[in-house]
């Protein structure tokens, strides 16, 4: 499914990743400006942006809560028994004070302007995967997928694939 994907996102972004290949290919060492792509593809036509690796948490915002352990645990129970049925079972649980507390901090990450992409721990990850993707001469990419809540895939495609005739 996600190689499928990720061919399809590649073939409808080809003008667009051609000319982030072209700039990735410019810069000869890694560093915190080197051009990644950003594709959201939660619509039917996919919008490929471009973003300095050390600003990609400006486009896509990263969120200190949503990779903690009792988060993670409402979003599996969120998928099998709704959000309400989730939210009271965590705020009785066990756990239910420190729940509280790391769901306030994510309501107030929420309140404070564009909704959290993903956690700060994916997007330390994509700035190392971007590191090793310039090494392998590859162009570094994140896609926003549609889906509640949507879903993000990293991946790498060759520069020699992308501006190839």
């Amino acid at each position: 499914m996600d190689r499928e994907t990720i061919q399809s996102l590649i073939k409808q972004c080809s003008l667009g990743l051609f000319d982030l290949a072209c700039a990735v290919s410019g810069h000869p060492s890694w560093d915190l400006n080197l051009p990644v792509g950003v594709i959201d593809a939660r619509r039917s036509k996919p919008k490929l942006m471009v973003s300095a690796i050390g600003t990609i948490n400006s486009t896509l915002k990263a969120s200190s809560t949503i990779a903690h352990p009792l988060m993670v645990r409402l979003f599996e129970r969120f998928e099998d028994v709704g959000l309400e049925e989730a939210l009271t079972e965590m705020k009785r649980g066990e756990d239910g004070e420190a729940f509280c507390e790391v769901w306030q901090a994510y309501r107030d990450e929420r309140r404070c302007g564009d909704t959290p992409m993903w956690s700060i721990e994916d997007a330390t990850a994509f700035v190392v995967q971007s590191r090793e993707a310039h090494a392998d001469r590859e162009v570094a990419c994140v896609a926003i997928l549609p889906g509640e809540p949507h879903r993000i895939l990293t991946f790498s495609v060759p520069i020699a694939f992308l501006t190839r005739d």
